[in-house]
C-alpha cells in the first residue's frame, strides 16, 4: 500500500503537526507514505519529516493558491503509482481532484475534515464549490463527532461517506517528558510564579484576547505565556499591551513544547472554533490541568479527558477556572482514547476497506 498525503503548508498548526505524527506512525506500521506540500514557505515541520526519511515534495511557488500547483500535482501523480491520495486543508482538497482529472488517473481519494467551521460556509456563493469538491472524494474523515455533524448539516450529500476517526498523540512523548527550567524560558520568571500556558498559532481561529483580558483578573504571581506564531502576532502583542497584565510572555515557535508544558501550572486553549484541539490532549498527557473554550469539537474532547470548559469570550469565567484548576491540582486525565497508534490503525483499516471495494 502506498499513500500520498497532500497538505497546503507544513506551518506550525494543529493539522500540520497531526500529519507529521500520522505519517510517522504509518511508517512504523509498515505503510509507504509520501507527502506533497503546496508551498515550502513557513516550513516548520519539513525538517522533522526529512529526519524521519519520509519523501517530501514541495510545490513550485510560494503561493498556496497558485494554479501552478494543479499542474505540479498532476505531474507528481502521473510519475508515481499511489493506492490512496489523502488531502488535508482546503487548497489541497480543491486542487487534487482537478489534478487527478487532468492526469486521467483512477486513484482512491480521501480527505480529513479538520474543523467544525470555516468561513466558506458563511458565504452562500461558495456552497456549490464545496458541494462539488466533497463529491469528488471516496471517503471523508471527520476528527470529532461535532466536525461530522456540522459538515453533514452543511452538505447532506456527505452524510454516507463521512466517518469519525479522532486524532491521536504519542502519549509517552508527553507523559515522560522532563520539565524545562523556568528561568530558561525567561529570567523575568520568579520562583513563586504560576505559569498559565497557551500553545496556539496566531490565527483568526484562536482567541488569545480572552486570555489576555483574564490575565488582569488573576493573582499577581500568575504569568501568562503564549507559544506560537502567525499572521496575527503583532496584533495580539498590541492587544496585550493595552488590555493585559504586564507580565505576559510571547515565546514564538518552539520545538520543546512538552518540556514547557511540564514546567507550567495550567494549560488554556481559548478558541473561536475548533475541530479537535489536539494540543489540549497533549497538555493533559503531561499532567497539566486543562481549561478550554466551550465550543464544538474542542469541548467534546476536553470533557472526555476530564478538563474544564468556559464560556467563549468570558474572561471572568476563564480567570475563575484557572484559579480553580491550580488549587485543585488535578493530574489524572484520561488520554488513553487518543493514542496515535490507535488513530493510524483506524486510518489503515479504512484504506483496506476501500481497496476491497
Amino acid at each position: 500500500m502506498k499513500v500520498l498525503h497532500v497538505i497546503t503548508t507544513l506551518n506550525s498548526g494543529g493539522a500540520e503537526k497531526m500529519l507529521v505524527d500520522i505519517v510517522n506512525e504509518m511508517k512504523i506500521q509498515g505503510i509507504s507514505c509520501e507527502v506533497a506540500v503546496l508551498t515550502k514557505t513557513q516550513n516548520f515541520f519539513g525538517k522533522q519529516l526529512e529526519k524521519l526519511n519520509i519523501p517530501v515534495y514541495y510545490g513550485p511557488t510560494s503561493k498556496v493558491y497558485s494554479i501552478k500547483n494543479i499542474f505540479w500535482l498532476k505531474n507528481l501523480i502521473t510519475k508515481q503509482n499511489y493506492n490512496y491520495i489523502h488531502t488535508h486543508l482546503f487548497a489541497s482538497q480543491l486542487f487534487m481532484p482537478i489534478a487527478l482529472k487532468l492526469a486521467n488517473k483512477q486513484v482512491q481519494l480521501i480527505t480529513t475534515e479538520h474543523s467544525t467551521h470555516n468561513k466558506r460556509r458563511e458565504k452562500k456563493i461558495l456552497y456549490w464549490l464545496d458541494y462539488w469538491l466533497y463529491l469528488q472524494y471516496d471517503k471523508i474523515i471527520a476528527i470529532t463527532k461535532d466536525t461530522k455533524k456540522n459538515l453533514n448539516a452543511y452538505l447532506p450529500s456527505t452524510l454516507k461517506k463521512t466517518v469519525v476517526i479522532e486524532n491521536g498523540i504519542d502519549v509517552l512523548k508527553y507523559s515522560k517528558s522532563t520539565a524545562i527550567d523556568k528561568h530558561q524560558l525567561s529570567p523575568k520568571i520568579a520562583d513563586n510564579e504560576k505559569l498559565i500556558l497557551m500553545v496556539a498559532a496566531m490565527r483568526e481561529q484562536k482567541d488569545h484576547e480572552t486570555l489576555i483580558r483574564a490575565s488582569k483578573l488573576l493573582p499577581s504571581n500568575y504569568r501568562v505565556i503564549f507559544v506560537g506564531d502567525g499572521e496575527r502576532m503583532e496584533q495580539v502583542k498590541q492587544y496585550a499591551l493595552k488590555y493585559g497584565s504586564n507580565t505576559i510572555l510571547f515565546l514564538g515557535r518552539r520545538t520543546d513544547v512538552p518540556a514547557i508544558m511540564k514546567a507550567s501550572d495550567v494549560f488554556v486553549l481559548s478558541s473561536k472554533w475548533e475541530g479537535f484541539g489536539l494540543v489540549a490532549v497533549e497538555a493533559a498527557a503531561t499532567g497539566l490541568p486543562v481549561v478550554a473554550s466551550d465550543v464544538e469539537g474542542l469541548s467534546e474532547v476536553v470533557n472526555t479527558i476530564g478538563g474544564q470548559v468556559f464560556e467563549p469570550f468570558n474572561e471572568e469565567e476563564l480567570a475563575k477556572k484557572i484559579i480553580e484548576a491550580i488549587n485543585c491540582k488535578k493530574n489524572d486525565y484520561n488520554v488513553s482514547n487518543y493514542a496515535i497508534k490507535t488513530t493510524v490503525q483506524k486510518y489503515i483499516n479504512l484504506y483496506k476497506e476501500r481497496l476491497k471495494e
